[in-house]
Formats: C-alpha cells, sequence, structure tokens
C-alpha cells in the first residue's frame, strides 16, 4: 500500500475508489437507516437468469427500520423505464422494469460494479450502494448513476442539469462525488438538508461514507497529521503552482466555474479555496493540492490517469500537516508544516518552491514533491500519461530515495521518494 507524509485519506472510509485503501467502486448511502443487509443470491441480477416468465431478479426489502435487511431474489416485472419516479423505497418489490432498481426515488440501470457486462453508458457511472445487490459481505451488482462535474455540480445530460437535478438549486438534494468517476447521488442523507449543505471544508460529515458531506465537498483528508477524525474537505479547481506561478495559484484555478452548495448556479472564481468558497481559513491558510494523489491511487500503487487527473484538488489546511523533514522517518513535533508552493516567508525575499526540474533532486525541494504539479510534472513520471494509462507510485522494494527510475529501466515509471507513514 502507497504510504504518504501529507495527511492521508480517512481509514475504513466505506467509499473508497482507489487512494484510501482500496481498489473498489466507491460506496455510497441512500438512506438514514442502518448498514446491515445481504442474503440469498437465488438469480443473477447482471444476467436477470434464475427466474421465472414475468419475473425479475432485483434487490427485495425485507425490512427498512431499525436496520436494512434485504436479499436478491425473484419478484414481479414492474412497468416503470429506466429513469421513470419510483418513489421512496418500501418493503417488498419495486415498480422498475427488469434490469432496472429503484434507487433515491428513480429507475436506474443495474450494472457490473466490477466493469463487465451489463455496462452504463458514457454519460453514467457504474456505482455501489450499501444495502443494494449484497451477498454475504460482497456487493454482485451496482446501479447506473448520472455522470456530472465535481465542480459546476451539472449533470452531464438532461434538461435540469443544475445542481444534479435537485428541484431547488439553493437546497440541492444530490451532489456530484466520486473519484476517478464522478455521479450524482443524495447529497448527505442521514441528515436533513438544511444540515447537509452546511457540511462544507473542515467540517465533520454526516458519516463515514462518500457523500457525507454538502455537494462540492468530500471527506479525504484527516483533520490533521497525528490524529484519525476525519473532516469534509473542498474539491477545488487545481492548477499549478511554484515559485514561477502568480500567488493566487496556491488556492486554486479562479477562472473556473464552481457552485456553492447554497447558490442558484456555478459561478466564476467559487472553486478556490478560501472561506465562503471550497475551503476555509480558519485553521489557517490553505492550498489547493492535486487529488490524484490522494484517491486515484490503489492498493498497488499504481495510478490510472482519469479526465480529472490534472484539473481536481482538495483543499488542504497545510499548517495542520506534517512532512517528513528531518529525514529520519517518522512524522512528529520535530517535523515542519507542510510549505507553500508559491511563498517562503514573509516580506521581501520570498521565494516559494521550484518546480521539479534536474536542480531538485532531493526529497520535499520542490513544488512536485508537495503535490502542486501536475502528474506529468510530478516526481513519479517523466511523460505525459495518456488515458487508461497505469503508473506506479508507491514504494518498491530496493528503491532507495533520491533515485530516479527511468520508464526504460523497467515496467515501472519514475519514483523519486520513499514515502513514509503519517502514524
Amino acid at each position: 500500500m502507497k504510504k504518504l507524509a501529507l495527511g492521508a485519506l480517512i481509514a475504513g472510509l466505506t467509499a473508497c475508489g482507489g487512494g484510501g485503501g482500496s481498489n473498489t467502486k466507491p460506496i455510497l448511502i441512500d438512506s438514514p437507516t442502518g448498514d446491515s443487509g445481504g442474503g440469498g443470491d437465488t438469480c443473477n441480477p447482471l444476467t436477470q437468469t434464475g427466474c421465472n416468465a414475468g419475473e425479475k431478479c432485483n434487490w427485495i426489502y425485507d425490512q427498512l427500520m431499525p436496520t436494512v435487511v434485504g436479499h436478491i431474489g425473484c419478484e414481479a416485472d414492474g412497468t416503470l423505464d429506466v429513469g421513470g419516479n419510483c418513489g421512496a423505497r418500501a418493503v417488498g418489490p419495486d415498480m422498475c422494469k427488469k434490469g432496472s432498481e429503484c434507487v433515491s426515488g428513480e429507475c436506474k440501470a443495474i450494472c457490473d460494479n466490477q466493469g463487465g457486462a451489463p455496462m452504463c453508458d458514457a454519460d453514467h457511472a457504474c456505482v455501489q450502494y450499501q444495502n443494494l445487490f449484497t451477498a454475504g459481505t460482497a456487493t454482485v451488482a451496482g446501479v447506473c448513476d448520472p455522470g456530472c462535474d465535481p465542480l459546476t455540480q451539472d449533470l452531464k445530460v438532461g434538461t435540469n442539469k443544475t445542481a444534479c437535478g435537485s428541484p431547488d438549486p439553493t437546497k440541492p438534494v444530490k451532489g456530484c462525488y466520486g473519484y476517478d468517476e464522478f455521479s450524482c447521488s443524495g447529497s448527505a442523507p442521514t441528515v436533513a438538508i438544511e444540515m447537509a449543505v452546511t457540511l462544507t471544508d473542515r467540517q465533520a460529515p454526516a458519516g463515514n461514507y462518500l457523500n457525507a458531506c454538502a455537494p462540492g465537498f468530500m471527506p479525504i483528508l484527516i483533520a490533521e497529521t497525528g490524529v484519525m477524525t476525519g473532516l469534509c474537505n473542498g474539491l477545488c479547481a487545481a492548477i499549478e503552482a511554484d515559485n514561477t506561478k502568480p500567488t493566487a495559484n496556491e488556492i486554486g484555478d479562479a477562472t473556473k466555474l464552481a457552485k456553492n452548495p447554497t447558490a442558484a448556479a456555478p459561478a466564476v472564481g467559487q472553486g478556490v479555496c478560501s472561506t465562503g468558497k471550497r475551503g476555509s481559513n480558519g485553521d489557517g491558510p490553505e492550498t489547493c493540492r492535486f487529488l490524484w494523489i490522494y484517491a486515484n491511487v490503489d492498493d498497488a500503487g499504481m495510478l490510472t490517469e482519469t479526465p480529472y487527473t490534472d484539473t481536481m484538488g482538495v483543499c488542504i489546511a497545510r499548517n495542520k500537516y506534517k512532512y517528513d523533514s528531518n529525514g529520519d522517518g517518522m512524522l512528529d513535533v520535530n517535523d515542519a508544516n507542510t510549505p507553500s508552493c508559491t511563498v517562503t516567508g514573509t516580506g521581501p525575499g520570498q521565494t516559494g518552491l521550484p518546480p521539479r526540474s534536474t536542480a531538485t533532486t532531493g526529497d520535499y525541494d520542490d513544488a512536485a514533491d508537495f503535490f502542486c504539479q501536475t502528474v506529468a510534472h510530478s516526481m513519479f513520471l517523466d511523460h505525459p500519461l495518456k488515458k487508461g494509462e497505469k503508473i506506479y507510485v508507491g514504494d518498491k522494494l530496493g528503491m532507495e530515495s533520491g533515485r530516479v527510475m527511468k520508464p526504460a529501466d523497467a515496467i515501472v515509471p519514475t519514483v523519486r521518494h520513499q514515502f513514509v507513514s503519517v502514524n
């Protein structure tokens, strides 16, 4: 598993798309009720086999309170097409046609959460939900949630795209969540809407699940070095920051559109890490660091290129996180806080951190070492990533800190640093 010296993902988060200690799809929740479930796998919801004529293979709810209990089984085929309004879930059959399931009040196509058939189209993502299509401890199917933009919170398709199609964009009931793929689902469904929209940067999430924060925010990082308490973090418009760039780059790209949770529509400049936007200054200065190192790396230390690899970031209160500044392999009070990539010190002579170059071959001596650069300019790679290409960004046996390994040397591209655990 990869190890980071700059903060860490929340331990045990059920929504892991890589980088959190799992290479499975993110898991969302759709109800304020409990988290039990599973049961008799009598048919196959992916192939729709094992049932009689006129029946479908679905997830059947046996009870909703005090905890959710359900099972995979055969039930009468429904009449509603994908996209139809199936209402609040209830015990027993739903009204959706074969090959779809009622989730969040909508009939959604069933898909293979492991990447096989049936698959979602290009405008949807196959998403796992707690208490849905579970057999024992495994989830055997997901549903196709509509794709979206995590900054603007707009749907990719449909006539009502704002706020993931919420009836009132100023009180969004849905948000855009994910890691490598982003899709719309209920926003913090365990709390009231009025509470959900307040769960912004460095606020406690509503629970230990991916969609536990306000739209535009997700529980990604621990609160600070040395603790395992998680907080919501703002998703920001990442842009490269170093001492050759404007200081404003530190908090993100102010030219990009983003939506405040309670705003009526996206606006330019809302995707930066400042109070009232995607960040907060209550815990000291914030910086927009590229999200790929935290969210797009699996247990094997492999990074996969996504449409958001070089554009999406996470707001980090940098004074809350330490790095191994003295090189002793530990993070403790003797280590320094994460620096700014654009500014060092105060007053005249501010220098910041240089971009990666042959002149900066040590540990923590340039902006790439603190994830202020795109993948192509990071310490891990010396060529632009191709779509779908995977690179290794974790530890490698025998790879000493400071050595640059060229792609021609082996199947492992450039790895420059040995990262150390937060705890």
